[in-house]
């Protein structure tokens, strides 16, 4: 699918069969046929006859098709169509025709610059064949990177059209994406694109590159003199300049050297490529064509002692037959395998699909990813970035700079969705096709495949242009945040708060950050790791938040404010901890509500409290006070077991001296309010009783002291 250069073979033997006294009607039939076969090339030489042979050369008279001669409506007073003057325009119904197949073929063979100049021809003779080629004509013209006069036809596309039809959403997307190609903001001036050397772009078509188990070594896929290809066609140049087989390439002193072909059995005389290895380089996947290029399937070889076994090909489940199936990706755990395939139940044309694989490599019944990340139209070269979570891949269908754009989704582990893809602009992409995207662990070097810049002497209609790898830096991703501390009470900035950063994995030291007189804080903050966040002030209760740098493929400013309660004098209750009757057993439920007490006195580290039980005034005084000091242990015992420290906790029981419903009041309420009042005052509360110095123990760690 992504080969720019086709074999002319097929031309060679199509052609041959035919007579040079073939009629236009005859030339029209090999035409159609070989379109319908998807054979493009052979379709645009028939094509090309019947456009060139004169109306009237046929051997019969009967029209193949049901035409009427287009003519143009009258032309009406400052009516005009592309500077033309179609009022006079009479149009043979067969060049009518052949003019629209003509570029509709130009078009699948990704020869651009030839499809822009039928379909110039073709919207100035409509047909109600081919209602959509001015939408293709403007498709076109975004690819050769004429966004203005692109979106002329995309909205005169939009004007014309049926509401049915299942461009026109498309054909809305790319208006937008015209004006995003023109805006320059839309470029990522710090990102530097170059293209390989020579050594690394020879030959025709060079693409899927990506890392070979080292920063400084190289898999990719090249169509290059030398190639594997049988005995009887290594003298036929077409065959040498368009197979494609896998190559390897190491890096010394930053120089590319002479690449080889990748070491196995791998390479034959089809066509091989789109290759990747997994993490660990335990596994291979690549993509094999038929001899005919109608269906293609995914390979998988092992690596035992540092040698590739034979490749299997993936059962049916990937391989589904009658489909093609190409372009694999394994994810680093090993479970999951991203590819493509234009197999039924997409979203249309290809699609991206996820399958899982056994020990043994067996594929589990494949998943389309849906309609967030695949479009309508084509879907291709998935790359799943481990560390951010974050799926690369090429795509025709979410409006961009035209051709295939390199797109980018996150995946969220919480609810295991991916977000709406995101365009990764210029100059990741281009007018034309992009793809192949491929990255370090760090996100600041990796590969992707363009044929933005014409090639010279590719041979061949369609093969003006052609893949090419190329590099990219990118600047280091920043992170920062910044903040104020307030009291949640008076909405006032609190001064001299403490903001501590604690990482969460562990990997590094915590931070600490005192508020200015404005209240404010801010830092940067490291790529890739996760920060627990807390602010403090003696005489409040803390606050605290989570920030995370993990998925981040783009910079980005934090901003978090945190809210500090004041300590309130008296106890606090504790609502909804209960006890088996009769005895100071915490019942499940309570330990619930215990859990965000711990919670809250890991976050207040500086505070000691009070545990206190009361009971109600129902039983001897002296029963009550033995229970509420044995409830009052019970909680104070479940928070040291989970690790607060014991000077800071003291369990007290009050009975019933400390109701706060007293009998006189509470036996004078309704009968059926009585019960609810006892309630309340069997409670277990807490109160601060001592509040230590929150910056003493980080005396000479904090940062802006």
């Amino acid at each position: 699918m992504m080969k720019r250069a086709l074999s002319l073979l097929t031309i060679l033997l199509g052609t041959s069969l035919l007579l040079s006294g073939q009629s236009r009607r005859e030339w029209l039939d090999f035409g159609d046929q070989a379109y319908e076969q998807k054979n493009y090339m052979l379709a645009l030489v028939c094509y090309k006859h019947v456009a060139d042979m004169a109306p009237g050369s046929d051997r019969d008279a009967m029209l193949p098709y049901e035409y009427k001669p287009w003519e143009a409506p009258p032309k009406k007073k400052n009516d005009s169509l592309n500077g033309a003057d179609t009022a006079k325009i009479k149009v043979d119904p067969r060049t009518q025709y052949v003019t629209h197949r003509i570029a509709d073929c130009y078009r699948l063979l990704n020869d651009y610059d030839n499809a822009e100049a039928w379909y110039a021809k073709a919207v100035q003779m409509p047909s109600d064949q081919f209602p959509d080629s001015r939408y293709w004509y403007g498709t076109i013209l975004m690819y050769n990177a004429k966004y203005q006069a692109a979106a002329t036809q995309f909205e005169t596309y939009l004007g014309t059209v049926e509401l049915s039809s299942p461009l026109m959403k498309m054909a809305s997307r790319n208006i937008a994406g015209c004006l995003f190609a023109q805006d320059t903001s839309s470029t990522k001036s710090e990102v530097i694109v170059t293209e390989l050397d020579t050594n690394i772009n020879r030959g025709v078509s060079n693409f899927a590159a990506g890392y070979y188990g080292d920063p400084d070594a190289l898999l990719f896929t090249s169509a290059r003199p030398g190639n594997t290809m049988l005995k009887d066609r290594k003298t036929d140049p077409v065959m040498a300049a368009f197979t494609t087989d896998l190559y390897t390439a190491q890096r010394i002193n930053g120089m590319w050297q002479k690449p080889q072909p990748l070491m196995g059995q791998f390479n034959t005389p089809q066509n091989e490529g789109a290759a990747t290895v997994s993490f660990g380089m335990a596994q291979l996947f690549f993509t094999r064509w038929t001899e005919d290029k109608k269906e293609c399937a995914i390979y998988m070889c092992k690596n035992v002692n540092d040698k590739w076994l034979a490749p299997l090909r993936l059962n049916a489940n990937v391989n589904m037959p009658g489909t093609r199936n190409l372009q694999a990706y394994l994810s680093n755990d090993g479970s999951t395998l991203f590819f493509v395939s234009d197999r039924p139940g997409g979203q249309g044309g290809y699609d991206l699909w996820t399958t899982q694989l056994d020990e043994n490599g067996e594929a589990s019944e494949p998943v389309n990813m849906g309609p967030t990340i695949n479009s309508p139209e084509d879907d291709v070269t998935p790359f799943y970035h481990f560390t951010t979570r974050t799926l690369f891949y090429s795509s025709k269908g979410f409006g961009g700079f035209g051709g295939l754009d390199i797109v980018k989704s996150a995946f969220n582990p919480d609810d295991s969705t991916w977000s709406s893809p995101k365009n990764l602009e210029a100059p990741f992409n281009s007018s034309r096709d992009d793809a192949y995207f491929s990255m370090d662990r760090i996100q600041q070097h990796g590969y992707f495949s363009s044929d933005r810049r014409r090639c010279e002497n590719c041979g061949g209609e369609g093969s003006n242009y052609c893949y090419k790898v190329y590099q990219f830096t990118n600047e280091p991703l920043v992170f920062s945040i910044h903040g104020k501390v307030y009291n949640i009470e008076t909405n006032e900035v609190i001064p001299n708060a403490l903001v501590t950063f604690k990482d969460i994995r562990g990997d590094s030291e915590p931070l600490f950050l005192i508020t200015d007189s404005l209240g404010g804080y801010a830092t940067p903050l490291q790529i890739n790791q996760e920060w627990y966040l807390k602010a403090q002030k003696n005489k409040f209760f803390g606050d605290a938040t989570n920030i995370s740098t993990v998925g981040l493929t783009d910079s980005k400013v934090f901003e978090h404010d945190f809210y500090l309660t004041p300590i309130p004098m008296g106890e606090i209750v504790i609502p909804g901890i209960e006890y088996d009757y009769n005895k100071a057993t915490l019942r499940p439920e309570s330990k619930k509500i215990l859990d965000d007490l711990y919670d809250f006195l890991v976050l207040n580290d500086n505070l000691s409290v009070e545990i206190s039980a009361h009971t109600d005034t129902r039983g001897s005084d002296s029963y009550n006070l033995r229970l509420s000091k044995e409830r009052a242990k019970s909680v104070m015992d479940y928070l040291l077991a989970k690790g607060i420290p014991q000077d800071r906790l003291q369990a007290e029981g009050f009975g019933e001296t400390k109701p706060l419903i007293p009998d006189k009041e509470l036996y004078a309420l309704p009968a059926d309010q009585q019960e609810p009042a006892h309630q309340k005052n069997r409670r277990t509360t807490f109160r601060p009783i001592r509040e230590g110095v929150i910056m003493d123990k980080w005396e000479g760690k904090i940062k802006n002291k």
